[in-house]
């Protein structure tokens, strides 16, 4: 008969080495643990730590950088941040910057870069082109988002519609200087911040951006667009005023009445510019004239 109490204990011996290994790898699994919680909180407790640094705050607009400017002044981009000094780096929010700066001032795309050392908000922009004046007395202009640029009495508008004061513009930019002139472009704004404060009018903005466009495919003889009579949108031409009517924007009677203006090249071959009060063209399908010497007006004369 064989003695088991030798082998026995040998396998006792081997399960009590085995469960020893086991507790000292799951207390250093859970040191492990410890020190991985522990590096964890000192760095996030660091990172904490650093975004309450005051040295990653701008407190003045020459922390500010401007990049891509060719048209307008530095001064002037800055003066349309929506920021209040001191201001932290990390808390500010760029979609706000990006939507006050494209819905105030003639730029096509705006982007923000933040940078830490040294504390330092990096603004670059890409500018549209002045291609109409619009002109008020001394006035104020609000944007939707509430920035308001000027005093100024000529503002350069961009083939969208958004403005700003020819004092914005850096010199050399502006040369030559834009020759289709603005009237009525403005519209008063109700409890406004300062006294004189006009805004840009949704529907005149989107009435130019189409005979801007219209503009650029065709060779017309406009000098100049009048809002100032809300029931009667006037184009200027070297001939006489052109009188258009109430218009809506994208309109194709619009788009014809615009059309039609091709065609006054050749009105002096029949009739003496002198003698025009102005055209009508508020049916551009029956095109009517009015004359110095007629007390009525007179159908256009039709070409061959």
């Amino acid at each position: 008969m064989v003695n088991p109490t030798p082998q026995g204990t040998t396998a006792h011996d081997a399960i009590r080495e085995r469960r020893r290994q086991l507790q000292s790898k799951r207390r250093w699994r859970q040191l492990a643990g410890l020190w991985r919680t522990s590096v964890l909180l000192t760095l996030t407790g660091g990172l904490v730590w650093g975004l309450t640094l005051p040295d990653w705050v701008i407190r003045r607009p020459e922390q500010v950088v401007i990049r891509g400017n060719q048209l307008l002044k530095t001064e002037a981009l800055q003066a349309q941040l929506p920021l209040e000094y001191p201001e932290s780096l990390l808390r500010l929010r760029p979609q706000e910057i990006i939507h006050a700066l494209e819905t105030t001032l003639p730029l096509q795309r705006v982007t923000i870069a933040r940078q830490l050392f040294p504390p330092t908000l990096i603004v670059e922009v890409q500018e549209r082109k002045p291609v109409a004046v619009a002109t008020c007395n001394q006035c104020w202009v609000i944007s939707a988002t509430g920035q308001l640029q000027g005093p100024a009495s000529r503002w350069l508008v961009d083939g969208l519609g958004f403005v700003a004061p020819l004092s914005s513009y850096q010199a050399s930019a502006v040369k030559p200087m834009p020759t289709l002139q603005l009237q009525g472009y403005f519209v008063p704004v109700k409890d406004a911040p300062r006294p004189q404060t006009l805004a840009v009018d949704g529907d005149r903005q989107q009435q130019w951006q189409q005979i801007h466009q219209i503009l650029q495919q065709q060779d017309l003889p406009i000098t100049g667009l009048d809002w100032r009579n809300e029931q009667n949108l006037i184009v200027q031409t070297p001939l006489a005023p052109v009188h258009l009517g109430v218009v809506q924007w994208h309109s194709p009677t619009l788009k014809k009445q615009l059309s039609a203006l091709a065609s006054l090249k050749q009105l002096p071959q029949y009739l003496d510019p002198r003698q025009m009060v102005f055209i009508d063209l508020v049916n551009p399908d029956e095109p009517l004239v009015q004359l110095r010497q007629q007390p009525t007006q007179q159908p256009l004369p039709r070409s061959h």
